[in-house]
């Protein structure tokens, strides 16, 4: 138990290193190890604290104040400078198709799929998987065969997919984002 109290005192005073650093993170000089660097600023900071009749108690909840509101503030600013799209997995708000779900977006997909002759007259099936995005306003894109089975049913897949009417947008944090799916489309002869 001694151990993890001071391990988490050490990244306490690594934090309130940093924070009365100007921000700047304990960085070894020439010869010093990444550990001696962490310990140096720890003491300093300590010695700091000490000097302005601040308690380990308050350094600690002050230093775990400072890291929860930069957390917090870092991941805002980068979901919102991020262009990355988010998986449909972890996005909090999944878009909507048609004001249904992903279960509507199969059936739309269904009904406007044209099974191709040659691919017919040759028998082939098979599950097309495709990957797609739909992005901030709603529309579908950068759709691309993730394994297809034979050109004419990928490119029929491809085909019906990209002509997807607009979506309703996924949100995350209360702002839209693209949101990736991972799309399949079965061809089966009956």
């Amino acid at each position: 138990m001694k151990k993890v109290m001071y391990f988490a005192m050490a990244l306490c005073m690594i934090a309130v290193a940093g924070c009365k650093n100007n921000g700047k993170t304990p960085t070894p000089v020439e010869g010093e190890t990444v550990n001696e660097a962490v310990e140096d600023a720890a003491k300093a900071a300590a010695d700091e604290a000490a000097a302005e009749g601040e308690t380990a108690r308050d350094l600690a909840l002050d230093a775990l104040d400072e890291i929860k509101g930069s957390a917090e503030e870092a991941a805002a600013k980068a979901l919102e400078e991020a262009n990355d799209a988010v998986s449909f997995a972890a996005v909090e708000e999944k878009p909507t198709f048609n004001g249904g779900d992903a279960n509507g977006f199969a059936k739309w997909v269904n009904q406007n799929i044209n099974y191709p002759e040659n691919a017919k007259e040759k028998g082939i099936e098979g599950r097309v998987i495709l990957g797609f995005v739909v992005d901030a306003e709603g529309n579908v894109s950068d759709v691309k065969v993730l394994r297809g089975v034979d050109p004419e049913l990928d490119a029929e897949a491809l085909r019906v997919v990209k002509s997807s009417p607009k979506w309703e947008a996924g949100k995350q944090n209360g702002r839209n984002v693209k949101v990736t799916y991972t799309f399949p489309v079965v061809f089966q002869l009956k």
